[in-house]
């Protein structure tokens, strides 16, 4: 059954514009947790919208991967097109891997395989965990890229992007223990029923030292607030971050509605 939605939600079936057609992903999961949402990629580049999903989604060839879907779908970037069921292993991959240890260069020199709690570094892939789910959080730009480019896990073994001189030997490695001291640019969205709460959310929100931007929503129909600042911690410091925005929205009516990360 094809929607009009703006609003996201697991289950749903996303369309998205890239240079070689139309392409799907499937919303799949979203929680409060490190990779807060997960989507799976489904197969194929289409001219025309499909009248029927199901045998997409259970393509074998569909991955997982980590992207802001609702604030996607809310800001247009992505348009809802269908909801369809999640069957039992569809929702969060059972098991993904992510980088433990890097090179001077940015190459992968072992890996953390994360099975529930339990992480396993390993230093060589095998074929199995090659296809893997690769723990790294899309911006849209990054995800219409990999779509374009037919860009699968298994093709990601963890070389550096552009090699910029020798390999650091193994003993050098040092483990991702520590996140990047890097800030990254974060972007949150608050949406509430009236200007006039709208305007005064932003406010308070300035206060706080958060760049903002305060305007009709892109529905014509609420009022958006655009929270934006920079994160040096993925993690705690943007969890707070986020929390406090969470509440805020709720305090006023309104609909704390999702964020957009830099990918580092």
């Amino acid at each position: 059954m094809t929607t009009r939605r703006k609003r996201a939600r697991p289950g749903d079936v996303l369309e998205i514009r890239t240079p070689r057609g139309l392409a799907y992903i499937h919303y799949t999961y979203y929680s409060r947790k490190p990779y807060r949402e997960a989507i799976r990629v489904l197969p194929g580049f289409f001219t025309e919208r499909p009248s029927e999903f199901t045998a997409l989604i259970n393509s074998p060839r569909a991955y997982f991967a980590f992207y802001p879907a609702a604030a996607a779908a809310s800001q247009g970037l992505v348009e809802v097109v269908a909801e369809h069921p999640l069957a039992p292993g569809q929702d969060f991959p059972a098991i993904y891997r992510r980088a433990g240890a890097r090179s001077r260069e940015g190459g992968v020199l072992a890996w953390l395989i994360c099975e529930g709690t339990k992480e396993t570094l390993v230093r060589e892939l095998s074929e199995e965990q090659r296809h893997l789910p690769i723990a790294s959080f899309w911006s849209h730009d990054v995800l219409v890229t990999c779509i374009a480019e037919e860009w699968r896990p298994e093709q990601d073994i963890g070389l550096p992007p552009e090699p910029r001189g020798p390999a650091a030997p193994p003993e050098q490695m040092k483990v991702e223990e520590a996140p990047t001291d890097k800030p990254r640019h974060v972007r949150h969205y608050l949406y509430f029923a009236t200007a006039r709460v709208g305007k005064a959310v932003a406010a308070q929100v300035a206060e706080q030292g958060y760049e903002v931007t305060s305007r009709k929503s892109a529905d014509g129909k609420n009022w958006l607030v655009l929270a934006e600042h920079h994160v040096r911690d993925a993690g705690q410091e943007f969890d707070s971050a986020r929390e406090a925005l969470e509440r805020l929205a709720r305090e006023h009516s309104g609909q704390y509605d999702g964020y957009e990360i830099e990918v580092s």
